[in-house]
């Protein structure tokens, strides 16, 4: 039965089945990279639907007339990206068997429970009161914690590392994502220096050459 799975199907089978079912993924060499672009594109709505569209009494922020994307963009697709990047890379230096489109298809597909639970928290937080608060966290968490659990588990496949080795380059990982996301910033940082440089350069050069 797991041999004749459609691509959808080993998104379900890894969700309810983590032990098991990135073994499995491995061993077929299954996996869809569209779908797990596509899981990030969900995670990235799922985002902008709890920053914007949350319930006003845990979200009143969101209903202001200003919003920004780029801080969502950098939570959900940046922060995904750069895990990406930062485990392979950190995992080739120590002999782990995944390779970098590996690593994206387990990643996204272990964003699902959480992508679930970020829309249901945010859905329930219309219908119910500030004091019913813990069915919005209960969700969440739920949802943030399965999540977790199956990125040990798909790490853990990906690599074919032991599960000490697996939480350790997950831990260093998270580092490498904050060397990445430091550096991306500098360089940014950068970028427009040197535009506001050259900006001001040929705007000094026009005035000259009108006046």
């Amino acid at each position: 039965m797991i041999y004749d799975m459609k691509p959808w199907a080993w998104v379900k089978h890894v969700i309810f089945h983590p032990t098991e079912g990135f073994e499995d993924m491995r061993w077929k060499k299954a996996g869809s990279i569209k779908i797990a672009f596509f899981i990030v594109f969900l995670l990235f709505c799922s985002q902008v639907f709890n920053t914007r569209y949350g319930g006003f009494a845990y979200n009143p922020r969101g209903y202001s007339d200003i919003f920004n994307i780029v801080p969502i963009l950098v939570q959900s697709v940046a922060y995904y990206a750069t895990w990406v990047v930062a485990n392979w890379s950190l995992c080739t230096l120590f002999d782990g068997e995944g390779n970098m489109r590996r690593v994206a298809i387990y990643s996204a597909y272990a964003l699902v429970p959480y992508i679930i639970g970020n829309f249901l928290s945010t859905g329930i937080s219309y219908f119910i009161t500030l004091d019913e608060s813990i069915w919005f966290s209960a969700i969440y968490q739920v949802g943030l914690w399965w999540s977790v659990i199956l990125m040990i588990f798909g790490m853990k496949a990906c690599h074919q590392y032991n599960f000490t080795v697996t939480i350790v380059t997950m831990i260093f990982t998270v580092v490498g994502m904050l060397i990445i996301l430091i550096l991306l910033a500098l360089i940014m940082s950068l970028f427009q220096q040197v535009y506001v440089f050259f900006a001001t350069i040929y705007t000094e050069i026009l005035y000259r050459v009108r006046s």
